[in-house]
């Protein structure tokens, strides 16, 4: 009987790690390269990039979009700036994947910086502490259980 309930536990956990991986999976990067032009790549946790997906362009403090369109088959948004100043890039997807952040140009489609947003600068670090926590809350069970 006591195989079961650790069997059972065991499975659970398998299935809560599944389940954080899985959703992670779906999480929305990306990076900036300049040149010419602002080329924004967005992609996947997993790299796949986010293709022929609806993205706007604003100049800061304008409603009204900048650039509309879609990304590249390799996920990729380019725009030309015509004054410096912030730039902030909405992309999101029909099923609801999507990313808004803002970065910052002069003319000459130099960057001068981006904010990233704090869950993806800090989302991998909470996710392993958790995990890390949970395996040894596990842990912590199973040999109180052992003990009784």
């Amino acid at each position: 009987m006591r195989t079961h309930s650790v069997i059972a536990r065991v499975t659970l956990l398998l299935g809560l790690a599944v389940g954080v991986v899985a959703s992670h999976a779906h999480d929305l990067q990306y990076s900036v390269a300049a040149g010419q032009a602002v080329v924004v790549k967005l992609f996947y946790v997993d790299n796949t990039p986010f293709t022929f997906e609806g993205y706007e362009v604003y100049r800061e403090g304008e409603k009204l979009p900048y650039q509309v369109g879609r990304t590249d088959s390799q996920g990729r948004v380019s725009f030309l700036p015509d004054r410096p100043g912030k730039w902030r890039i909405k992309a999101i997807s029909e099923d609801g994947h999507g990313l808004d952040f803002t970065l910052t140009t002069d003319a000459a489609a130099h960057i001068e910086g981006s904010d990233k947003p704090v869950y993806e600068r800090y989302g991998r670090i909470v996710v392993g502490i958790a995990v890390i926590l949970g395996l040894f809350g596990f842990l912590n069970l199973y040999m109180r259980r052992k003990k009784a």
